[in-house]
């Protein structure tokens, strides 16, 4: 009996901690600024939230066909900043699911429908891959489908 004590001691002692439901809001938190700030075309803004070489998944479903298109979000920041006539919608997530790793690398999984004039546009699911920095959890993927509301 004495070394199970001793033994779950152990795993007790040198086992890493779980993530805390702290840093879990933390990583949601980021994540829906950042989707509130694209909403709001406050493009400039977003580059901080941003790994190096941070990329940018897209499935999408147009006219039943799915397509998928890879940029580096700097190219993608780069589109969006040349669109003349941005529309401001909103991107409510929900089901968001949280995983921590380590303390460093969180994913963030949820439901969203783009929202413009109170109308759902679109929707899917979001995936959020972020890493903690010195300076917070900046995005090192982001990867999503987009399925048009009919």
């Amino acid at each position: 009996m004495r070394y199970c004590v001793v033994a779950f001691f152990i795993v007790m002692t040198i086992a890493p901690a779980g993530a805390q439901p702290a840093d879990e809001n933390a990583v949601q938190a980021v994540v829906e600024s950042f989707l509130t700030r694209l909403g709001d075309h406050k493009f400039d803004t977003l580059d901080a939230d941003f790994t190096p070489k941070a990329i940018i998944v897209v499935s999408r479903q147009r006219d039943g066909q799915w397509t998928n298109s890879y940029q580096t979000a700097e190219e993608w920041l780069a589109g969006l900043k040349k669109n003349p006539n941005p529309i401001t919608f909103r991107e409510p997530i929900t089901n968001a699911k949280v995983t921590i790793d380590s303390d460093r690398l969180a994913y963030l999984r949820a439901d969203f429908q783009v929202i413009r004039d109170g109308k759902a546009l679109s929707s899917g699911v979001d995936q959020f891959t972020l890493v903690r920095e010195p300076a917070g959890w900046r995005i090192a993927a982001i990867a999503y489908t987009s399925i048009p509301v009919k």
